[in-house]
């Protein structure tokens, strides 16, 4: 175990870690982590247009389409989304290097690029309409790529210094605002001639060639692969999520952002094994784990247990993880790692095998416990809601013998400590005698 733990400290996490601190995975990561919030908002609108109650469709009737108005309006609009919070991001990061760059050109510089290259059609009477064919989860991976050319291209040229230079008296956004001009226009210039002079579709080109990539990301095998790898960093006190998440965020929200849309549109919803498919099942809190320790006789446990309840019923697991602990404790690495992967497993079979779980339709906030995620999220199935629960069972069951293992060796440990403090005690009583004595 010693040399399991050394390995995975001193070779498989230090290059992961080096990947998931690439500027730009860190930046699409916390771009997406931005925008989950108007996910969010957007499955709340399909969940009340869609809630799985008898007679509920009539009655929202007269306002279903303003409900899906603004699930287009939130969801509908995740790549302009995106590539707003990616400029922003990436000029905060380069920011810190040279004070020319502002957070604010940075994300307009990423929007306007990415909307120039939108196709236009022009109507009859001279009209011009852009095409939102893009807009949502299609033009996605494009906004991603045009939003990093962007902002670099853009960054470049305020570093060679091709700027307009105001007056120091000038107030610093007048001047701020001038020193973007010339930097803005050039990119903004390239990537519309790329797209209405050469006339080259560049999200349609983007999104053919990350097709496979996501085809390969949304796959049974690499979702179960980034799970075990999400397991075994979080054992060696990494946040294996982050890690994980910096490389998979684009596929993971592309998933639920088509099943989201197929389900409004009335299509098959296309995605199985989605991130939230894996937290509304998989990662079942360690509810299990805190009620063996309530119940532990050991009173560190019991304490720990008392003050962890509340926090894990929302999927808040760090007491516990760092508390317990579960990091680099060896007899809690089976249960932690392959415990769960035999939960993921015995998910698949009922999902895929059985068709006990339906597709994955909206996004629940994390902190929502697993089964009442899983009756929202698959919207309203009651036997989802109960194999989730399922799940906490077997969980409490896979962590009992190996909880048992620590708690033994604690008392063992408490028992020995007790014996060393009455021996003391006894020494210094056996002192007093003495002194009285003489």
């Amino acid at each position: 175990m010693q040399k399991l733990i050394t390995f995975i400290e001193e070779k498989l996490a230090p290059p992961l870690i080096r990947v998931s601190q690439i500027r730009y995975l860190d930046a699409v990561q916390k771009a997406f982590m931005s925008f989950m919030p108007y996910l969010l908002i957007s499955s709340l609108f399909i969940l009340i247009a869609a809630l799985p109650i008898p007679g509920w469709s009539d009655i929202v009737a007269p306002i279903a389409g303003k409900l899906w108005g603004a699930v287009n309006a939130t969801m509908g609009v995740i790549s302009i989304g995106i590539a707003a919070s990616l400029g922003y991001h990436l000029g905060d990061y380069y920011r810190a290097k040279d004070s020319r760059i502002d957070r604010l050109s940075t994300t307009l510089v990423a929007v306007i690029s990415f909307l120039a290259l939108f196709p236009l059609t022009v109507t009859d009477d001279g009209g011009v309409f852009m095409s939102a064919t893009y807009f949502g989860s299609a033009g996605l991976f494009a906004a991603i790529i045009v939003s990093i050319l962007s902002v670099e291209i853009y960054r470049l040229i305020v570093k060679a210094n091709i700027t307009i230079k105001m007056p120091k008296e000038v107030p610093p956004m007048v001047s701020q605002a001038f020193t973007s001009v010339i930097p803005a226009a050039i990119v903004v210039t390239l990537w519309w001639v790329v797209s209405q002079i050469i006339g080259f579709d560049v999200p349609g080109f983007v999104m053919q060639v990350f097709s496979t990539l996501v085809s390969a990301g949304t796959t049974a095998v690499s979702q179960f692969i980034a799970f075990m790898l999400d397991r075994v960093l979080w054992f060696v006190g990494i946040h294996g999520s982050n890690v994980v998440g910096s490389v998979l965020s684009p596929v993971w929200t592309q998933m639920i952002s088509d099943n989201m849309a197929a389900f409004q549109a009335g299509d098959i919803v296309p995605y199985l094994f989605t991130e939230q498919w894996t937290n509304y099942f998989i990662r079942v809190s360690v509810v299990p784990l805190v009620l063996l320790m309530i119940f532990s006789k050991v009173r560190r446990y019991k304490t720990l247990g008392a003050l962890s309840f509340a926090p894990a019923i929302f999927n808040i697991a760090e007491p516990v993880m760092f508390g317990l602990p579960i990091v680099l404790n060896p007899i809690m690495f089976i249960p932690w790692v392959f415990g769960y992967g035999f939960i993921w497993t015995l998910t698949y079979v009922f999902t895929a095998v059985f068709n006990l779980i339906p597709p994955i339709i909206a996004l629940v906030p994390w902190t929502v416990p697993g089964p009442i995620a899983a009756y929202l999220g698959t919207g309203g199935s009651i036997i989802a809601a109960l194999i989730s629960c399922l799940n906490y069972v077997l969980m409490f069951f896979i962590w009992l013998p190996f909880f048992k293992v620590l708690e033994r060796q604690e008392m063992k440990v408490e028992a020995e400590a007790r014996a060393q403090e009455e021996l003391e005690e006894a020494a210094k009583v056996g002192e007093v005698h003495e002194t009285s004595s003489v």
